[in-house]
């Protein structure tokens, strides 16, 4: 992964609530705005890693 040091605050915010999810948690209805600030605020490097999970997430819902 990047050096998350120049990432957006708001990234490394959600993140951090998201990695201490279980995947069943991250995927699920409840979390998909956290996600989207994910989304929004995602380094340009990391973002392909995070379009894989957001696909993922569209197949299960």
């Amino acid at each position: 992964m990047s050096d998350l040091g120049n990432a957006h605050p708001k990234f490394i915010e959600a993140m951090q609530k998201l990695s201490a999810m279980s995947e069943e948690e991250r995927l699920s209805e409840e979390n998909k705005d956290l996600f989207e600030q994910a989304m929004n605020y995602a380094p340009l490097d990391i973002q392909p890693q995070l379009v894989a999970i957001r696909k993922k997430y569209d197949e299960l819902h």
